[in-house]
């Protein structure tokens, strides 16, 4: 979809600290300050994260030339989607805003859904409500700590409603709090870090140096996702869109920063007991409250507590800024696939596109933070669709502006995003689990859910908008098909006896089969359409043709 309105000077309101503030915010969530603890530092080390850290700020600084290239060759607010249906089609273009529309719409309720780690943390029981929580999965959940995420997700929804203006300055205010917090409570964390324990063992996990490298490198996609968000606003800049490879380079320098920072606060300080934070890191599981957050431990440690609160506000800012970053993005996604003819026409509103998103956010915020960790994997597989479709689309235009750089980094980009998605797709690639049974079992469902608004669109549109065959549709079934089959493999792997293996193939199997029965029967009926309209494209051309051959007029001269 080419975005051809017209916008007033009254449209453009967003400044470059603006720009900054919404990339950088949405880069940079709850995420950042756990998973040093629990994720960077058992697999890699201090040292070794910080060596994949760098090397996902490079990578990324690639794909964000190709999308500061595609921001000023394709200006609009249609982000990736405009890029895929100018270089690809719109057949391609669908996919990419599927799976980015769930990239987007899982940071909001994850950031949303995080709020309460932090109120555990610093005010440990008090919203934990006893006669009033249920128990999902295993997973006690209380209404006072999930009545913080739906608080949260309403206030933000409703000012993007009523107050938008509002809205973005909060967002700049919360994002230079963030980022002043983190700076503060690092310069005062790393005399106190010893040079031991970057000289110390890679990480708690051990193993090959380099693979526990390109093991964090690989959560690189769901490190930054979140700065290409800007993408979607270049109608509304008040600068010129030139200046948007800076923004974009900053953001992703700033969150390579703050990740680097939090993994050195980490391992600054260790509770008594702890000789080394090699050990501190291994036991973490076994600990509860601030000590179970190794970036709160330390900043109370050294810092006391105004090191507590500075972390503990610079983690809310964090959360809210991505959240307030991701319902734009996911406002503005079904927005553009609404204005395509993908979804109603009731997405175009941004009242009804918001409200959408904070019912769902809201719904699925009550089964509670630990029953969505599987979300975590999929924010990173739309990411990597993102990534991969803006690269190669930045890499097309390219080569028709004969532009040799932009040619170079997107082949980069192309090449990159494939190894994401390898890594991400097939187990054991790397040391971490990038997709879990859950994950798949979403996936699939996901892509199933595609089929039926992909359905719909084919049914509504002409032979002319598709070339041959569904790209899409063919894709889909196979990416459905592949998650549904990790999906079972995973669950029967899982299995300790042979009656849960039984159990597992009777009720999971079944579930499978019919999965995969309802997408081949759409795709089929898909395809099914696709041959249709296109013999009537055909009939159509044929039958314009012998009429302007009947009227084309006899020449009397022309030799018998």
């Amino acid at each position: 979809m080419e975005d051809n309105r017209i916008y007033n000077e009254y449209d453009r309101y967003l400044s470059p600290l603006d720009v900054l503030a919404i990339a950088f915010g949405c880069t940079i969530g709850w995420g950042a300050f756990v998973m040093p603890g629990t994720t960077f530092l058992p697999v890699a080390g201090p040292l070794g994260t910080l060596i994949a850290m760098a090397i996902g700020v490079v990578v990324m600084l690639v794909i964000g030339a190709n999308f500061a290239f595609l921001m000023r060759h394709r200006p609009g607010t249609g982000g990736v989607y405009t890029y895929t249906k100018g270089a690809l089609g719109r057949d391609h273009a669908f996919l990419c805003a599927w799976f980015l529309c769930l990239s987007y719409l899982t940071i909001v309720f994850l950031n949303a859904t995080s709020l309460f780690i932090v109120i555990r943390a610093v005010f440990g029981s008090r919203l934990q409500v006893g006669f009033n929580y249920y128990n999902i999965g295993g997973n006690v959940i209380f209404m006072g700590e999930v009545g913080a995420s739906i608080v949260a997700l309403a206030i933000v929804g409703l000012l993007f409603i009523n107050a938008k203006p509002l809205l973005q300055r909060l967002q700049t205010v919360l994002v230079v709090i963030l980022l002043a917090c983190v700076l503060i409570v690092t310069a005062m964390c790393l005399p106190h870090l010893r040079l031991d324990a970057l000289r110390g063992a890679f990480g708690v996990q051990g193993g090959n140096k380099a693979h526990a490298v390109f093991s964090i490198v690989m959560l690189t996609p769901w490190a930054f996702v979140g700065f290409e968000v800007i993408s979607l606003e270049t109608a509304h800049f008040d600068f010129e869109t030139r200046s948007s490879r800076w923004i974009i380079f900053a953001s992703i320098l700033l969150s390579g920063l703050v990740y680097a920072c939090l993994t050195l606060v980490s391992v600054s300080a260790a509770p008594d007991g702890y000789a080394s934070w090699q050990a501190y890191i291994a036991d973490l599981g076994e600990l509860s409250g601030i000590a179970a957050i190794p970036t709160f431990y330390a900043a109370r440690a050294v810092i006391g507590a105004p090191g507590l609160l500075m972390m503990a506000v610079a983690a809310v800012a964090a959360i809210l800024t991505g959240m307030i970053a991701a319902y734009r993005a996911t406002a503005r996604i079904l927005s553009t696939m609404a204005e395509d003819r993908i979804l109603s026409e009731k997405f175009a509103e941004t009242t009804y596109s918001i409200l959408f998103i904070m019912l769902i956010s809201i719904g699925v915020s009550m089964f509670g933070r630990n029953a969505l960790q599987c979300f975590m994997e999929l924010t990173a597989f739309g990411a990597i669709i993102a990534f991969g479709y803006t690269s190669v689309s930045a890499l097309k235009l390219a080569r028709e502006a004969r532009n040799r750089a932009v040619m170079v980094t997107g082949a980069l980009g192309t090449a990159a995003s494939v190894v994401f998605a390898v890594t991400q797709l097939i187990p054991r690639i790397s040391v971490l689990e990038t997709m879990d049974a859950n994950a798949f079992q979403m996936l699939a469902l996901w892509c199933l859910l595609g089929f039926l608004f992909y359905l719909r669109i084919v049914s509504r549109s002409s032979a002319s908008d598709y070339s041959g065959t569904s790209a899409s549709g063919t894709v889909m079934f196979a990416l459905l098909l592949y998650s549904v089959l990790m999906w079972l493999g995973k669950q029967l792997m899982a299995a300790e006896t042979v009656q849960v293996v039984r159990e597992t193939l009777r009720f999971e199997g079944s579930l499978m089969l019919g999965v995969i029965f309802i997408g081949l029967c759409i795709m089929l009926y898909i395809q099914r359409l696709f041959r249709k309209k296109h013999e009537a494209l055909e009939r159509e051309l044929s039958l314009a043709a012998r009429h302007d051959d009947e009227a084309e007029p006899s020449d009397p001269d022309a030799e018998p």
